[in-house]
Parts: structure tokens; sequence; C-alpha cells
């Protein structure tokens, strides 16, 4: 998720050069390595991971399930989510990790546990209806927060470029924290879900070495990939200009920060790509590149089907090859 999310809280700043690229990927890292132990210890919400952790599978289904028989489960769900993950990156395909993560943990239940085991209504109302509504919501945000702004301009001084500048690298640290909070719960999700299985002791939170892993993952991948998604936000959607980056990056983190206080895990990339695109329309709608955007939307939609396929596929045949000797 580092590699693949973590990019878009600095992709419309390094583009209007409000921050120099090698300078916004490390300071990204470090807030969302920092903001993950941050909130280990000071705040304890999880809802998003235990949407992922405790809200997709129904828990009589983990009754009397064998520790070796619960991680071969989780281990095909691990398995689709990462090869789909490769598959997408290889093809250039834009991806949805989230996405691909969840359908994965669903596909492999289906196979495991069966259709009747699944909780039908989180994951229509929290992940399937989500992945409809964010990008519509993102886009009417980040329209009407480009307006206002664009009013609020007309009024300015000449030093308002100086405040505009300021206020993006003030939203880098905030969007990175914001992407940190809904990535990392993400994680831990899988961490409750190998409790609930009784592969692990059980707990009410993780310990602190292993929070401390999911931080240092999510700020490795930034680093690592922090530049791969950068052209596609800033430049191939929509031409984006200084203001237009303050507005994407606080429609971003209004969304992100109200999705992670409701529970409901959101794709990075889908959330800051639509109010790009909400930015576009409100400046020049022929100005939207819209072939991109074609190609992103169909990434979206065909993520979550192909993974529940490659989750419950995978579960068959790792469980045919090791099931009759655990």
């Amino acid at each position: 998720m580092g590699y693949t999310d973590g990019s878009n809280a600095v992709a419309t700043c390094v583009t209007t050069k409000a921050m120099s690229p090698h300078f916004a990927v490390y300071l990204s890292a470090a807030v969302q390595f920092a903001t993950v132990v941050i909130m280990y210890f000071l705040v304890k919400d999880m809802s998003v991971a235990a949407t992922i952790g405790k809200g997709l599978i129904d828990a009589d289904a983990y009754t009397a399930l064998s520790p070796k028989r619960a991680f071969l489960y989780l281990l095909s769900a691990l398995i689709s989510a990462i090869l789909w993950s490769l598959i997408t990156y290889f093809l250039k395909q834009p991806n949805s990790t989230s996405h691909t993560l969840l359908g994965g943990i669903i596909g492999a239940g289906i196979a495991a546990f069966g259709f009747g085991a699944i909780q039908w209504e989180n994951v229509l109302l929290r992940i399937v209806l989500i992945i409809f509504l964010a990008p519509i919501v993102s886009l009417l945000i980040g329209y009407l927060i480009n307006k206002i702004l664009r009013k609020l301009a007309l009024r300015a001084t000449m030093g308002t470029g100086v405040v505009v500048k300021g206020l993006q690298r003030l939203n880098v640290v905030i969007l990175s924290a914001a992407i940190s909070v809904n990535d990392s719960q993400k994680a831990i999700g899988i961490y409750l879900l190998i409790v609930a299985l009784g592969i692990a002791p059980i707990s009410a939170e993780p310990p602190f070495y292993l929070v401390a892993i999911f931080g240092a993952a999510l700020a490795l991948g930034m680093i690592l990939g922090g530049y791969r998604i950068i052209v596609t936000i800033g430049q191939k959607l929509f031409k984006v200009k200084p203001l237009m980056s303050l507005s994407s990056q606080i429609a971003t983190n209004v969304v992100m920060f109200t999705s992670s206080a409701l529970g409901i895990p959101v794709s990075t990339g889908q959330v800051i790509s639509s109010t790009v695109v909400g930015i576009g329309v409100s400046e020049r709608v022929r100005g939207v590149k819209w072939k991109t955007i074609e190609r992103i939307a169909l990434g979206w939609i065909v993520t979550m089907p192909a993974t529940i396929l490659f989750g419950a596929v995978f579960y068959l045949i790792i469980n045919g090859i090791f099931g009759g000797i655990v």
C-alpha cells in the first residue's frame, strides 16, 4: 500500500513545484511512519481495522477451525491480493490495493466457508457501494472546494502565491497522515483477522513491534515507489496548478479523515484522482483527460470481482494440495 498509495500524498504538490520530489517523498514517508506510531499510543480507534478483521466473515465460520487450515485461508487471500497487484503493476493498469485486499479476503472466505459465511450487508454497504460512491463524493467535494478557493483568490493580494505554496506544504503533512491512518488500519485488520482465526493469541490490539513494522512498510513503500504515480495524478488527469493542488489536498483530507472515522476502508488513489477530476471539471471540462480516467475507472470496477475470483481459486488450489495433510 505504501508503494502504490503513498505517492498520492505528494503528487499535486510536486507537480506544481511547491516541493522537490526527493524532499516530498521522504517527508511523506516520515509522516506516514510517525502517524502509525502516534495512533497506536494516543488514538485507539481501529474502526477501519475492525471492518476488515471482523466485518467481512461471520465469526461462527471460524468455530473449530484448525490453525493450520485457517492459515491456508489467510494465505490464499493475501496471495491473491499480491498477485493481482503485481499483474496490474506490470500491465501499467491503475489498481486499488485496498479493494484488492478486501476482494482476496472475501473470495477466499467464499471458497473456505461458503456464501452464507460472508457478511454481505457490510460488503455491499461498506465496500461495494463505496467503490462507486467515493469517486462521486470526492469529485463533488473537489469541485466545490476549488470553486470556493477560486472566489477567495480573486480578492487576494500579490502574496497569495506564497500563502498557497505554504498551505500546500502543510497539507502534504496532513494528507500523508490521513493516508497512513486509513492504510495502516487495513494492515491491523489483517492482524485482527489472524486473532479471530485463532492463529495468534486473543488481544484487543496488536503489539507495538508489529504496528511499527506496518508503519515502516508504508514508509519504505513510499520511498521505493513514491515517484511512480506523481505524473499520473498531477498531469495525466488534468494539468494541476498551485491553487488546484491545494483544493485537491483539502478535498482528499476531508474524504480520508471522514471515511476513517466512519470505519470505511477507501482507496487513496480513487479519492485523490476523483478530487483532481472534480477540480478539472470546475476549471475546464475539455481539459480533463477522459481517456485516462476511463482506464483508471475500469481498474476500480474490475479489481473487486477479479480478486474475489483469485481468492476463491487460490484457496481451492492450496487447500487441495495441503488440506489433506493439515
